[in-house]
């Protein structure tokens, strides 16, 4: 009931069960010395063999019997040898013939006919993206945590700048910080990904090794499934935290999309990470590493040009840098800034707008903020900022579809049997297929 409610497929090793429990079944495979001596539906079982010779006895246990046929404890190994022999042909003759297949005199053989019919590229396709868009829903870690985690842990963030909700000059330095921590925090928790996508590819290539997916099909569908998932996180950490808390004025859907961009780099970093190693905690500490080298060297703290130069690249690969400069000008820009009288009393910034006429109020405020905090601009770069983040995350696409294709074409797939001239001859199995439909 559990199985039929949950649409799922069981699959059994047992041996010589009852009656009961053996019409209970769809498929069975037969085994004996290693090798097959019959797969297809449990009851056409008894048809097979008796068409090989050996019919089924009545009222006797069906899986009994058959399991006493291949078993040389109980019958001769010569009869044994020849039962696998005859599936062998049963299905050298399938394989080759496929415009008449070796079906029951009724037709109803599903596993051959499902085996006949090669699924289409769209078809592997649609099947793999609802597989994971169904993971994506159930599995709380991957997507839907952080989803709750971005929006409980900005919420709080924002209380504590909730100073900053003013507006005015001497809380412009608190107003960058409050706007920069989403964005930080929603990157980091991407190391959750890291452990949940290497379980995930694991799966994967045991799939591709068994021949039952391409990993085409398998980028694709997680490539399509994980864009909006990134507008969610935007939503989740920008909505209550920075535009319900702070009353952040800026455009909501450019600042939305801009988030998304963002983070999604590190989730293409994320990927990388998750594909390269085996043990997932290895890949983990990468990221964290990679994360903290993004932080440390975005120019939040040191300008770029004091960096030394053998380690300068890291603030121009990494994401952050590019990422909070573009989102500094358009949460500022979108603001209506006062004016401010120096006095004592003042904050570390202090403009009196009347002394500098024809200037942005905002542009004004970040070329004073840049001093502060060097990464600031009073430019818009948020074009060519999401441009070269855009840029980022192709290039760890790319790396990524890669290094799955590298692993993939480790496996072992499963080929079809290889048949010799003998088998193959036309003449040979129609003879030995003479009573088949």
């Amino acid at each position: 009931k559990l199985a039929k409610s949950e649409n799922l497929i069981v699959i059994m090793t047992i041996h010589q069960p009852s009656t009961k429990v053996y019409n209970d079944f769809d498929q069975v495979m037969l085994m004996s010395k290693g090798q097959q001596a019959f797969m297809g539906k449990a009851a056409s079982a008894h048809k097979y063999f008796e068409r090989i010779g050996s019919p089924t006895m009545q009222m006797t246990n069906p899986a009994e019997f058959f399991v006493d046929l291949v078993n040389a404890d109980f019958t001769s190994e010569k009869s044994v040898l020849s039962i696998l022999d005859e599936w062998k042909h049963h299905m050298s003759y399938y394989w080759n013939y496929e415009q008449n297949p070796v079906v029951d005199s009724d037709g109803d053989d599903e596993f051959h006919q499902l085996m006949k019919r090669k699924k289409s590229f769209l078809h592997e396709l649609s099947t793999i993206f609802r597989r994971h868009a169904l993971l994506v829903a159930r599995d709380p870690f991957l997507y839907v945590g952080r989803i709750v985690v971005l929006l409980i842990s900005n919420a709080i963030f924002s209380l504590a700048y909730w100073s900053s909700r003013e507006k005015v000059q001497a809380q412009s330095i608190n107003f960058y910080y409050a706007n920069a921590w989403p964005i930080s925090l929603g990157s980091m928790f991407a190391v959750v990904a890291v452990f949940v996508l290497n379980s995930e590819f694991k799966s994967v290539m045991r799939e591709v090794k068994n021949g039952m997916i391409h990993p085409v099909t398998y980028i694709m569908a997680k490539t399509v499934l994980v864009l909006p998932v990134m507008l969610l996180f935007g939503v989740a950490a920008l909505s209550l935290g920075v535009y319900a808390i702070l009353g952040v004025k800026a455009n909501y859907a450019v600042y939305m999309v801009m988030f998304a961009i963002g983070i999604f780099v590190f989730e293409c970093i994320a990927e990388v990470l998750s594909v390269t190693f085996f043990n997932p905690l290895l890949g983990m500490l990468c990221f964290l590493s990679i994360w903290f080298s993004a932080f440390l060297f975005a120019g939040i703290f040191l300008p770029a040009d004091d960096i030394p130069v053998v380690i300068r690249w890291i603030y121009y690969v990494l994401p952050l840098s590019h990422t909070l400069d573009a989102f500094s000008y358009h949460v500022f820009s979108g603001e209506t800034w006062p004016s401010c009288i120096p006095d004592e009393s003042a904050g570390a910034i202090c403009i009196d707008f009347s002394q500098v006429p024809g200037e942005e109020p905002s542009t004004l405020i970040l070329q004073e903020l840049s001093k502060l905090v060097p990464l600031v601009s009073g430019e818009d770069n948020r074009m060519e900022a999401m441009g070269v983040l855009l840029g980022m995350a192709l290039g760890y696409k790319l790396l990524y579809i890669a290094i799955v294709f590298i692993k993939c074409s480790q496996c072992t797939t499963l080929e079809e049997p290889v048949l010799n001239e003998t088998e193959t001859s036309v003449d040979h199995d129609v003879s030995r297929h003479s009573n088949t439909p």
